[in-house]
C-alpha cells in the first residue's frame, strides 16, 4: 500500500483523509501549517464586488461581517463557492482558472470598488492586477496561517516511509523546509515523489529545494488523488 504524506491543516487532512483512503492510500498526517482567525475592522462600504480565493477566507470574513446582497462575489473554486452559498449569498462568477491573471479577464471593462478577504499571507497578484485595471481595491487580512514545528525524530518518521509527499500551499512548504533544517540527515527526499496542488505551490517548492514536483491538471485535492493514482 502506497504512503501518501498530506502537509495541510489538520481539519483539513482529516477531512481529505477518506477521499485517499477510498482509494487504497494509507495516509499519514503532518499538519505542517494552522489557521488563526484574526481580529478585524468590518470594512466600510459599499462594494461592488468581493473576491474569495479560498473557503477560509469566506469562513472567517461571514463569521464576523455581512454583505448587502448588492455586490457581484468572485469565488475562486467550486469548493469556494459553494461555501459562500452556504452563507446564503449567490456568486456572480467562478475563474475557469485559479490565478490572477483570470479574474482579472473577467472582470475587464468594469470598475469600481474590490474587497479581497484573504490571508495575511496572501499573495499580491491579484491586487495588482486588478488595480492596473484602475479598480480600487481592498484587502482585508481576516486570518493568518501558522508553521508549525515538530521534534526532528517526529518529523523524520512520518516522512521517511512516505511515498508520496503533497503540498497544498506555499506555507506547508515552506513548513517543511523549516522542519527538514533540524535534521542531520537531508536524504530524507530520495525516491520520494511530490506533487504540488497548482502553480504557485509549486514555484515555491522549485525555488526552495531545486527540484521539480508534479501538478495536477486542476488545483483540487480530486485532481491530487487522479495524478497520484497514476504515478502510483
Amino acid at each position: 500500500m502506497k504512503k501518501v504524506l498530506l502537509t495541510r491543516s489538520k481539519d483539513d487532512i482529516e477531512r481529505d483523509r477518506k477521499l485517499f483512503e477510498k482509494e487504497g492510500f494509507e495516509v499519514i498526517a503532518l499538519p505542517l501549517i494552522q489557521d488563526v482567525p484574526l481580529d478585524f475592522d468590518v470594512p466600510e462600504g459599499p462594494f461592488d464586488f468581493v473576491l474569495f480565493q479560498s473557503q477560509k477566507a469566506v469562513k472567517y470574513f461571514f463569521a464576523k461581517c455581512s454583505l448587502t446582497g448588492k455586490e457581484k462575489i468572485l469565488a475562486v473554486g467550486e469548493k469556494t463557492k459553494a461555501e459562500v452559498e452556504k452563507h446564503g449569498y449567490n456568486v456572480w462568477a467562478v475563474p475557469t482558472k485559479f490565478y490572477a491573471e483570470e479574474v482579472a479577464k473577467l472582470l475587464q471593462g468594469y470598475g469600481g470598488r474590490v474587497l479581497i478577504p484573504r490571508s495575511s499571507a496572501g499573495r499580491e497578484e491579484a491586487i495588482e492586477s486588478l488595480r492596473k485595471l484602475g479598480f480600487e481595491v481592498v484587502p482585508l487580512d481576516v486570518y493568518e496561517t501558522k508553521l508549525l514545528d515538530y521534534p526532528p525524530e517526529e518529523f523524520e518518521a512520518k516522512v521517511r516511509p512516505s511515498d508520496f509527499l503533497v503540498f497544498a500551499s506555499p506555507s506547508a512548504v515552506k513548513g517543511f523546509f523549516a522542519n527538514l533544517q533540524k535534521l542531520r540527515d537531508k536524504s530524507l527526499l530520495k525516491d520520494k515523489k511530490v506533487v504540488c496542488i497548482g502553480k504557485t505551490t509549486k514555484g515555491e517548492w522549485e525555488k526552495t529545494f531545486g527540484t521539480p514536483c508534479e501538478t495536477p491538471e486542476k488545483p483540487t485535492m480530486e485532481d491530487i488523488l487522479r495524478l497520484l493514482k497514476k504515478l502510483a
